[in-house]
């Protein structure tokens, strides 16, 4: 008989606390015989969790590389003198930075406008426009609002596990409530 054994390497184990005593002194934890580390914020598959009473993410590092990514661009594009390539490039470029995981992962509103203000002031910078007319512009180019991108990726990641045949009796067990909010 052949027993599998996982050894975990204690160093990069870590321990976050959600909830309403999120900030409440806990007994020591251990793994593999040492203690672990309380952190306030953890970084897992690139998306930045936070202790808090509420589950939440801090997406302050998605707006930074949007921000160095879209530079980049900017600044190499000018030469094309074509601000609809430069539009084009932040959509295909600096977008999936600030759409990545936004499916499985709730963003609070503040997050999200805040995303969001970072498509504006980039397009700002490639046209030079007032607030009300970027909202037209985004339209004609476009860019819909994040939080409506945010609820197409959201509706077709819930399809697409409803397509699994191991989900359906995974929601059935969390209740009738889960299954009627996923129709």
């Amino acid at each position: 008989m052949n027993i599998c054994r996982h050894k975990f390497n204690s160093s990069k184990s870590v321990v976050m606390r959600t909830g309403p005593r999120f900030d409440v002194a806990c007994a020591p934890l251990s793994l593999s015989g040492c203690d672990l580390k309380f952190v306030t914020s953890v970084k897992y598959l690139g998306v930045c969790l936070v202790a808090g009473k509420y589950f939440r993410c801090n997406v302050e590092h998605v707006k930074m590389k949007f921000y160095r990514v879209f530079n980049a661009i900017y600044s190499k594009s000018k030469g094309a003198n074509s601000e609809l390539v430069t539009v084009e490039l932040m959509k295909s470029y600096c977008l999936p930075f600030i759409m990545y995981a936004t499916e499985s992962v709730s963003l609070s509103r503040s997050a999200v406008n805040m995303l969001d203000s970072c498509i504006n002031m980039a397009l700002y910078k490639i046209f030079h426009v007032d607030h009300k007319h970027l909202l037209l512009l985004r339209q004609y180019l476009n860019v819909p609002s994040l939080k409506c991108n945010i609820e197409k990726r959201k509706d077709k990641f819930m399809n697409s596990l409803l397509t699994l045949p191991d989900f359906k009796p995974v929601l059935h067990v969390y209740g009738q409530e889960i299954c009627c909010e996923v129709r």
